[in-house]
C-alpha cells in the first residue's frame, strides 16, 4: 500500500438510511490499549459541559485502530481526540457552533442550518437515527510524529472548506507547505481506511465504522451500531 497516493473522491450519500443490526459489543477505554495510541480528550480539556476525561470507543473499532496505528511509520502514532458522545455533549456542540454561527452574522433560516448540519450533527435519540459519535462508531483522530502532531492545514474542528479532506488535493499549483499537509492527510486516509474505516469527506479527522454512515458508503445492509444511551 502506497501511503501517499491521492485520497480518492466519495460518492454521493444516498438519502435513506440502513437499518441498524445492534451487536452490542461494548464501549472500551483507549487509555492506555496500546503504546502506538495516544488519547486527548479536546472537549474535556476545552472545558466542554459534561465532556469525558477519557475517549471511549466500540471494542472493534478500538481493535481496528490499534490495527491503523500498527501500519504508521516508525515513531508516530494516532492521537484519538474524541469518541463516544452522549447527548448532552453533542448539545453543548450543537449550541456551541450555533452561536458562532450567529455571532458571524447568520440569520437563523435554512442556510444556517445547513451549514450548522454540515459539521455538527443534531443531537438525535431516535433509535432508527443516532447521531453518529452516540454509537462509538465514529472516532475523531489525528497523528503525532517524533517532532509533535503532525500539520494537517486546517485545525481540529476548524469548520471551513479548509476542513474537507481532499481540499488539499484539488488545489494546483500547490505549495511545498501545502503539500506536506496533503501528504500527512494522504497518511492518516490510508491507514484507516486499511483496516475498514470511512470518512466523512468535510471533516478530515473524522472517521466511521460500523455506523449507518460507514454502512452507506462501504454499501453494507444494515449498521452493526446503534445509539447508546446512559
Amino acid at each position: 500500500m502506497t501511503w501517499n497516493s491521492s485520497i480518492p473522491l466519495q460518492a454521493p450519500n444516498q438519502l435513506l438510511l440502513p437499518p441498524i443490526a445492534e451487536n452490542h459489543e461494548p464501549l472500551v477505554s483507549l487509555k492506555q490499549y496500546s503504546p502506538q495510541i495516544e488519547v486527548y480528550p479536546v472537549y474535556y480539556h476545552e472545558g466542554l459541559l459534561g465532556a469525558m476525561k477519557d475517549c471511549l470507543l466500540r471494542l472493534g473499532v478500538a481493535q481496528r485502530l490499534k490495527e491503523a496505528s500498527l501500519l504508521l511509520p516508525a515513531g508516530f502514532r494516532l492521537v484519538i481526540l474524541d469518541g463516544y458522545r452522549p447527548i448532552s455533549v453533542q448539545q453543548a456542540l450543537y449550541d456551541r457552533q450555533k452561536e458562532r454561527l450567529l455571532s458571524q452574522g447568520w440569520i437563523e433560516n435554512d442556510d444556517m442550518y445547513a451549514e450548522l448540519h454540515r459539521f455538527v450533527a443534531r443531537p438525535s435519540s431516535d433509535p432508527a437515527k443516532p447521531s453518529r459519535h452516540l454509537t462509538g462508531g465514529a472516532v475523531d483522530l489525528t497523528i503525532a510524529g517524533p517532532d509533535g502532531w503532525l500539520q494537517m492545514g486546517a485545525a481540529f474542528d476548524d469548520f471551513s472548506d479548509l476542513a474537507c479532506t481532499r481540499y488539499f488535493e484539488e488545489i494546483s499549483p500547490i505549495l511545498p507547505e501545502e503539500q506536506k499537509f496533503r501528504d500527512h492527510r494522504r497518511l492518516l486516509y490510508h491507514v484507516m481506511a486499511q483496516v475498514g474505516f470511512t470518512n466523512y469527506s468535510d471533516e478530515w479527522w473524522h472517521f466511521d465504522y460500523g455506523n449507518q454512515a460507514w454502512a452507506v458508503i462501504t454499501g453494507n445492509e444494515a449498521a452493526c451500531y446503534g445509539g447508546i444511551l446512559f
